[in-house]
């Protein structure tokens, strides 16, 4: 697949874990608003679309190794294309996300890495059943298993956090810190999803021995 296709298969992803993002944060309820963030990675497993923390660990042995820099791009622009418009929209999403993103912001840098590391294996895990599992029952459930788990665990997914920034972004000062952060992350969750899929490799090779 061409940089380019890659890029457009990348970007409705980043619009759907925007749309995720918004239910969420639109909702006192905490349970609730976790199912309903289960509509951005449904939809992205559902219609095959590209999203970083699913794509990641697959740069490890595979024959078609996914170009996660232009996946993460285009999660980037399908982000801004869905919460920019929002917070215009209406305020209420930008004081929720407010709050989310200074409890974010406090935390060290070790802090950080460590929750973003645990949450690339939970994508990992998801996606992974998703494309292997032969029960459509348990492709979904482990969307709604998974990601209820990594959001009341409080570990951090980098795609999420650009949505939970764009909402609550108020200086260019704290947009920079924002972005280190949101680089953290994300090389925190590559860590997390290749890990696990090691692990899994060498399970398998041992199981065929």
């Amino acid at each position: 697949m061409s940089n380019w296709n890659t890029f457009l298969k990348s970007v409705p992803a980043g619009v759907m874990i925007g749309l995720g993002v918004t239910a969420f944060i639109s909702t006192e309820n905490k349970m609730f608003g976790s199912i309903l963030f289960c509509l951005g990675l449904f939809g992205i497993c559902a219609f095959g679309f590209n999203l970083f923390t699913g794509k990641i660990g697959y740069i490890i042995p595979t024959k078609n190794k996914p170009n996660c820099l232009m996946i993460w791009l285009g999660n980037l622009v399908g982000c801004l294309i869905t919460t920019v418009p929002l917070r215009f929209a209406s305020p209420k999403y930008n004081e929720a996300a407010a709050i989310l993103a200074e409890n974010k912001l406090s935390q060290n840098f070790l802090q950080t890495f460590i929750l973003g590391i645990f949450c690339g294996m939970i994508m990992y895990i998801v996606v992974e059943n998703y494309s292997s599992n032969n029960s459509a029952l348990g492709k979904y459930l482990g969307i709604f298993l998974g990601i209820p788990a990594f959001i009341f665990a409080g570990f951090e997914h980098s795609i999420a956090d650009i949505c939970y920034f764009s909402y609550a972004a108020s200086s260019l000062e704290q947009v920079a810190q924002m972005f280190v952060y949101i680089l953290i992350v994300s090389v925190a969750n590559g860590i997390g999803s290749v890990i696990f899929r090691a692990f899994t490799i060498m399970y398998k090779e041992k199981v065929k021995k």
